[in-house]
């Protein structure tokens, strides 16, 4: 039921021309992204008002109000939204957010203050009909970044889901948005077909597959949306089994959940399994302490009594994807090829020391170490295999090492190197589906290069 006494302004936007053609027309999930947001508006409001520039003569479903101004900036439709309202309160939400939600502007409108705002900036956002005072002036005299007016409003920043508010700029965005939306619609299908409620589901991390908790539920889903052409069932079926096992033995993982099954189940298309939601503390593991943890986690799955694939396959297939010249198009040709070359060696050197196998992990860096208040949990074993011992360790600082007395050095030092090809060359091919993974792909090739 729409809440009384609040007024939904959409900014429908323009030519688009980072783009291509205009956005509000962008065919999102079976409708435009004007009709989802005017969906979305609908929802939470009992006045809806789009504000454009009626020059453009955008073919939509619904009436737009000129913003009556030569400028083009969202600005500008705020202001001329405002003024039209009915109601003292309003959500103000662009046309190119496709993965906002009600609840998101709900969360807003509820906020109080003058105007409300999520922690990325100044929209969406909540804002009262009196912050035309503020905003009128800026218009008038070309101050037209709202993120400026804030400064002098009363002003409340609510930290909301960052995937949620990121703004579709290109045709990439759009995909990208299209794939979290398809698997946060996918977890949410297999948490309520097994009776689990969900009310504001979350993506906590986008990287490689899709990680969305279920709010309320304690329960966070994990959604194959990686470009890897493998049996996704199969790897989340081994992943369930290995964490299972070492959890049965006390190891120090977030575990897979019991009730919900783990998994893996199917909805969407997508591969889909449960875990166990954990409260995370700010902030990496000490060194030491992953050390630790990394021996407990070996030693818990030491004995794990079905095969994994080595860790020489992953190696193959990194290894099969930098040498196509068509495979990374963020990456310049001549780092490309310096990477596979690098790539090349490094597989040669580590394959020649012949050392012993024990199953892993397989990519155990601090991002997969989660600080919890009952002590750093392991996440995301999709990666287990079975190789040297080097290779698990490699993935973490120094002074990690002192928990393995027995590892080689001269073989760490290669597994590093080796490491941060393997990194690299996943991270160019992914390039563009997350700052993380843009700033990753940078820092390996990088240091490859310094060490070369």
């Amino acid at each position: 039921m729409a809440a009384r006494g609040l007024t939904g302004i959409l900014l429908v936007g323009g030519a688009s021309r980072r783009f291509g053609s205009p956005k509000a027309l962008a065919q999102f999930d079976g409708e435009t992204l004007a009709e989802r947001a005017w969906r979305t508006l609908e929802t939470v409001c009992d006045e809806r008002i789009a504000v454009g520039k009626l020059s453009d003569s955008l073919a939509l479903p619904f009436d737009v109000l000129d913003d009556g101004s030569k400028v083009r900036a969202p600005l500008a439709g705020m202001i001329a939204g405002l003024r039209a309202a009915a109601n003292d309160r309003c959500v103000v939400l662009p046309v190119d957010t496709p993965l906002v939600r009600p609840e998101h502007l709900r969360a807003l409108a509820d906020a109080g203050g003058q105007a409300a705002v999520p922690q990325t900036g100044p929209l969406p956002g909540a804002y009262d009909r009196s912050t035309l005072q503020e905003l009128e002036p800026r218009l008038e005299t070309g101050e037209l970044a709202l993120r400026d007016a804030l400064e002098v409003l009363d002003t409340r920043v609510l930290t909301l889901d960052r995937f949620a508010l990121a703004n579709v700029n290109t045709p990439r965005d759009l995909a990208l948005a299209t794939s979290r939306a398809r698997a946060v619609c996918a977890a949410e299908q297999a948490a309520r077909a097994h009776g689990v409620e969900v009310i504001a589901p979350t993506i906590l991390q986008d990287w490689n597959d899709t990680i969305v908790h279920l709010r309320p539920a304690p329960i966070v889903a994990r959604v194959r949306t990686s470009w890897l052409e493998d049996d996704a069932e199969n790897t989340f079926e081994r992943e369930v089994s290995v964490a299972a096992h070492a959890a049965a033995r006390g190891a120090p993982l977030v575990p897979p959940t019991a009730n919900p099954p783990a998994g893996p189940h199917r909805f969407e298309g997508l591969v889909v399994t449960f875990w166990e939601y954990v409260d995370e503390l700010p902030g990496d593991v000490q060194a030491d302490e992953a050390g630790r943890a990394l021996r407990a986690l070996h030693d818990a799955i030491a004995e794990y009594p079905f095969s994994l694939p080595p860790v020489w396959e992953r190696l193959d297939r990194a290894q099969s994807i930098v040498d196509d010249a068509g495979s990374c198009p963020a990456l310049p040709e001549d780092d490309r090829r310096f990477l596979a070359d690098r790539l090349r060696d490094l597989r040669s050197g580590f394959l020649r020391l012949q050392l012993a196998e024990r199953p892993l992990h397989g990519g155990p860096h601090l991002a997969n170490l989660l600080r919890t208040p009952a002590g750093p949990r392991w996440i995301d074993f999709d990666t287990v295999c079975r190789g040297p011992l080097e290779w698990d360790l490699a993935h973490l600082p120094e002074a990690a090492a002192v928990s393995f007395p027995e590892a080689r050095q001269d073989a760490l030092a290669l597994a590093r190197r080796l490491v941060g090809a393997e990194v690299a060359v996943w991270c160019w091919r992914t390039y563009g589906r997350a700052p993380e993974v843009d700033e990753a792909a940078h820092f390996h090739l990088g240091r490859l290069r310094g060490s070369s």
